[in-house]
């Protein structure tokens, strides 16, 4: 249960300067499962129909608007007068039913992308959950979601099943009167709803409604997708799939018939002596590099072949794809309390990376769809379908991607905020030099191991000492976070030795750990007391505390409150939406040092990643791909370079002129990266 210190309704002032507000909200229905398809799909199939809009002016009453009446006049006025804004609850669908159903059909109104505003993307930006039945309770609004009408409202959006003396090869929907009336009452309290929702949330500052725009442009543009190629790896997977679980019932005797069947699978390692505490990808990785029984080594071999979730996105990536080739709508706008950008659907964030050396000839083989083929040069054929997961995205015709990743950038940033000197300077000496020597992990590594310097190099194993410890004890991380990182690479005294040791080399970066935790703490305790740590600072106001980025950008962490974990420690605790729940971080323990140390990073990291991304589109680079913190653009043939893709890449905004930040540009027809 939240705890609230404060009413928790907060009356933010209004910042737009809009002559009025239109709200608006549609019901539809449609033959295609809009959470498997996505909204740009649903929208632009001719058997997806619009039942409602309803809609309100500023206080005015709500309105209706049903198929066969003429367009609203306030949807004329606002799509021509400039000083108009339009709000919606998930404005994105909206944006993609006007643009791909009401505009074609009835030559509805279109109004600019920058005059929409996102009441979602507002409660997201303030860490609030998404859901509005959800935030309407949070919020202690006087209007709530109609939850029965919400229920009424999905059955209805799609087609029903058939009665007995109906032809079961036609589509039947709930649409009687009765059911409508009740629709279009649901659909009009959502509007009184939103328009309530709208006054208590805090807008999106300019730069980021700019950012909002310009993720509703990335996602309606959509990324290229090599159709061919996806449906010959979904022929092969579907081949390969049945030959593994029939090996892997024969070798386990029909304990196992799946690859899917962890606990089975788990039971049965555990009776051969092989406990495995996990069987995902990296964890089976470092099991097979120990010495197994051959049926044991097998059996791994076969859950890490048919356990690639890589080849699942192929089928995603089908799903979704338009009649013009392209993937649509792959991207949420500040899913993480820090800004930073999540996949749906297909996730291009989670494609894996390839790990085998000639992906061209790869992707020549799996062309053919033949499986026999496939399997006589690539044994495991999971296995290469998952490495070929990001080849997949190509450039349409007559187009080329380009595209690159910040070098190390958390790594950077967090130096930079914790003002530790001697990695910035390692930093920009290897920005200069490109020598491999100077690489900042084999300056750590040997630092960390008191070896010379200049003597530890990428090919050495020392090498991993400093990468992994820099990975991995960023955030106070230890033995735990160490091996995750690394699984079975390091005994245990080595990875003791590796927190012991990189800890040492950051005097720094461990004083910023319990002063921004200090600052926390106190802005918690004396509300309305800003408290500075390094280039950020602290400030509660209200149910809410805000830390303040260097950019200007507040994160926000509602419901905040100090609690003592014992009569020395004690904790910020806030309500926490980040695994789809909105409820007490860490199980009400609350935060610690290197959470908000976390939090600043990459915080900044993305606020770095923004302004790279609104630089690009200004110059005419159209991104269509974006991830963690690389961004790719699809160009027409022989439009700009490399050189100068990475120089907008690397400008350092005003708020960073004294940050390293590096990054290497790449072009080609695939994303292959």
């Amino acid at each position: 249960m939240l705890e609230r210190s404060v009413p928790s309704q907060i009356q933010f002032s209004r910042r737009d300067d809009a002559a009025h507000v239109l709200f608006r909200d549609y019901e539809t229905r449609g033959v295609l499962p809009l959470g498997k398809v996505g909204v740009h799909r649903y929208a632009a199939d001719p058997r997806t129909e619009v039942l409602c809009c309803a809609f309100a002016v500023d206080d005015q009453p709500v309105k209706l608007w049903t198929p066969g009446d003429a367009i609203p006049v306030e949807f004329r006025e606002a799509a021509a007068n400039p000083n108009w804004i339009v709000v919606a609850h998930n404005a994105s669908f909206e944006i993609a039913i006007e643009e791909l159903l009401l505009a074609p059909r009835y030559g509805w109104p279109m109004i600019p992308v920058e005059r929409q505003r996102c009441t979602l993307a507002m409660a997201a930006a303030s860490a609030l959950p998404g859901r509005l039945e959800t935030l309407a309770d949070v919020l202690e609004l006087s209007r709530r979601k109609d939850v029965g009408g919400h229920r009424l409202m999905l059955a209805m959006s799609k087609p029903r099943k058939a009665h007995k003396d109906e032809d079961p090869n036609q589509i039947y929907w709930f649409d009687d009167p009765e059911r409508l009336q009740r629709l279009y009452a649901y659909c009009t309290n959502d509007i009184e709803t939103e328009r309530e929702l709208y006054q208590h949330l805090q807008p999106l500052s300019p730069t980021e409604q700019a950012i909002w725009s310009l993720d509703v442009r990335i996602n309606s543009r959509g990324f290229y997708l090599d159709q061919a190629l996806a449906l010959a790896a979904q022929k092969l997977a579907a081949a390969a799939a049945p030959e593994i679980d029939a090996e892997l019932a024969e070798i386990t005797g029909g304990v196992v018939t799946g690859v899917n069947q962890i606990a089975r699978l788990q039971a049965w390692l555990r009776e051969q002596g092989c406990a495995a505490e996990s069987l995902d990808r990296k964890s089976v990785a470092a099991l097979l590099k120990t010495e197994l029984p051959p049926p044991v080594q097998r059996v791994l071999e076969l859950r890490q072949d048919g356990g690639q979730a890589a080849v699942k996105k192929v089928a995603a990536l089908l799903d979704r794809v338009g009649s013009d080739g392209r993937v649509r709508g792959s991207f949420i706008y500040h899913k993480a309390s820090t800004g930073r950008w999540a996949g749906t659907g297909p996730q291009p964030q989670n494609l894996k990376r390839p790990e085998i050396d000639d992906v061209d000839a790869a992707i020549t083989a799996v062309a053919t769809g033949d499986y026999y083929h496939v399997r006589s040069l690539y044994p495991r054929v999971l296995s290469l379908l998952g490495d070929l997961g990001r080849s997949l995205i190509c450039a349409a015709p007559g187009h080329v991607l380009i595209g690159a990743d910040f070098g190390a950038i958390e790594s950077r940033v967090l130096a930079w905020v914790a003002g530790e000197e001697w990695k910035l300077e390692a930093y920009r000496q290897y920005d200069a030099t490109r020598d491999p020597r100077d690489e900042p992990y084999c300056v750590l590594a040997a630092r960390m191991l008191h070896l010379p310097e200049g003597t530890t190099t990428p090919s050495t194993r020392e090498r991993a000492f400093g990468k992994t410890g820099d990975l991995a004890c960023g955030y106070q991380g230890g033995e735990k976070a160490i091996e995750k990182f690394a699984p079975s690479l390091f005994n245990l005294a080595e990875r003791e030795q590796i927190k012991t040791e990189w800890r040492a080399a950051h005097p720094a970066v461990c004083k910023f750990w319990y002063a921004v935790d200090h600052a926390a703490w106190t802005a918690v305790q004396q509300r309305g007391r800003v408290m500075r740590c390094g280039p950020v600072a602290f400030k509660c106001y209200g149910n809410f505390l805000f830390l303040k980025l260097p950019s200007g950008r507040k994160l926000s962490y509602p419901f905040s409150r100090p609690k003592l974990l014992d009569p020395q420690h004690g904790a910020v605790v806030f309500a926490d939406s980040s695994d789809g729940q909105f409820r007490e971080c860490r199980n009400g323990d609350g935060a610690y040092a290197g959470l908000w140390t976390e939090n600043v990073v990459s915080g900044i990291a993305r606020d770095l990643l923004a302004e790279a991304m609104l630089r690009l589109e200004a110059a005419g680079y159209p991104i269509v791909l974006h991830v963690h913190d690389e961004i790719v653009c699809e160009v027409p043939d022989g439009f700009g370079s490399t050189e100068e893709f990475t120089q907008l890449m690397i400008r350092k905004p005003a708020w960073a002129l004294d940050l390293p930040i590096a990054a290497k540009a790449w072009t080609g027809k695939r994303y292959c990266k």
